[in-house]
């Protein structure tokens, strides 16, 4: 029998949803500490399953030691590295993947008794489907990119693969964006009222491309990220005492120089910032006669300064892994507020879950 579609019906949902908002943030902190600490190899197979487990005594220790010992990330970067140091690496990848492990069963577990108590229904019913096909490709992605890390090959420019593919790592990250912006979305259709993407007037159409600018700034930093280009130009605001150095152009192509190369790449994520502080700074000027935005905007400006200021401070102290962390999970922060933004901007759809 169907629950009628009330808010109090729905709370279960809601704060179900809320959890694994706050899981999801919390996987991209677990991720940004992966990354930094360069865990992510560590596991060269992947077991849905059975993987669950940890090695159990030191000959399954050893055995697992052996097959990183067999990747170029080890051979070429962290032949130093003892049985001890490889657990200490271990022990981060393992707990990434054991997260999404329990985000599996906290997604799907709720979502089948709501949906026999009869609490989804309609676009809820759809819209958490969705959220949980999202969550299984964002898993898969996340061994598509461990998987380019593990094979012995060059990239264009001749060099060396140690590590992931950046753009690779980009996808990873951006599904896990895209999945926590539904999850949000939906939260607040429950919360306020539903509202399309689809803008209400020119305050919309603005907090839209807010949005645009933010996606591209996230695909830059997990650019930066996946290639380390923060370690490099640790000087605020020009780099090295240039607004754009001659090795931003050391390829000769515009692409390869902005997208593949160290120098370009931070040089693209710097700039951004600016575009972003600005453009959000330019949008609370703008719908000034919108009561209804002042705490929203306010927010959203509090929150790219914050954002900004880590930014500046990761770059200047060299990517320190908790200053790197903080500024990951400061992305989820700000795209949390832009959202909150275009929802209020959104045009009302009046259906009912029911």
């Amino acid at each position: 029998m169907a629950v009628p579609s009330t808010s109090l019906s729905l709370r279960p949902v809601t704060n179900w949803l809320i959890a694994g908002a706050v899981m999801i943030a919390c996987m991209v902190v677990l991720g940004g500490i992966t990354r930094l600490t360069g865990s992510g190899l560590s596991i060269t197979e992947w077991k849905p399953i059975m993987g669950a487990l940890p090695p159990m005594n030191e000959a399954e220790w050893n055995l697992a030691f052996e097959k990183y010992k067999a990747i170029p990330e080890y051979l070429l970067v962290n032949q130093h590295l003892d049985l001890s140091g490889f657990k200490g690496i271990f022990f981060w990848e393992y707990m990434h993947r054991n997260w999404g492990r329990l985000m599996g069963l906290v997604f799907a577990v709720p979502f089948i008794i709501f949906w026999r108590q009869g609490r989804l229904n309609g676009w809820l019913m759809r819209r958490t489907l969705w959220i949980l096909l999202g969550g299984a490709v964002v898993a898969s992605l996340g061994w598509f990119m461990v998987k380019s890390g593990l094979v012995d090959e060059v990239d264009a420019n001749g060099r060396k693969l140690v590590d992931v593919s950046h753009y690779r790592l980009a996808i990873h990250l951006c599904g896990a964006f895209i999945v926590f912006a539904i999850v949000l979305w939906t939260i607040l259709d429950i919360r306020r009222e539903r509202r399309a993407l689809k803008p209400d007037g020119r305050v919309g159409r603005w907090a839209r491309w807010l949005l645009v600018l933010l996606t591209l700034q996230i695909i830059w930093g997990a650019f930066t990220a996946g290639l380390g280009a923060g370690r490099i130009y640790n000087t605020w605001p020009l780099m090295n005492g240039e607004f754009m150095p001659e090795n931003v152009r050391a390829f000769g192509n515009w692409v390869t120089d902005l997208t593949d190369h160290k120098d370009g790449v931070q040089f693209i994520h710097r700039n951004l910032a600016y575009l972003v502080a600005l453009g959000m700074l330019l949008f609370a000027l703008l719908p000034k006669h919108e009561r209804a935005l002042a705490k929203p905007n306010m927010l959203m400006l509090v929150m790219v300064l914050v954002q900004f200021l880590l930014g500046v401070l990761t770059i200047v102290w060299q990517v320190p892994i908790v200053l790197g962390v903080l500024h990951q999970f400061g992305a989820v922060l700000l795209l949390c507020t832009v959202l909150n933004v275009m929802h209020k901007t959104g045009r009302t759809i009046t259906s009912t879950p029911a």
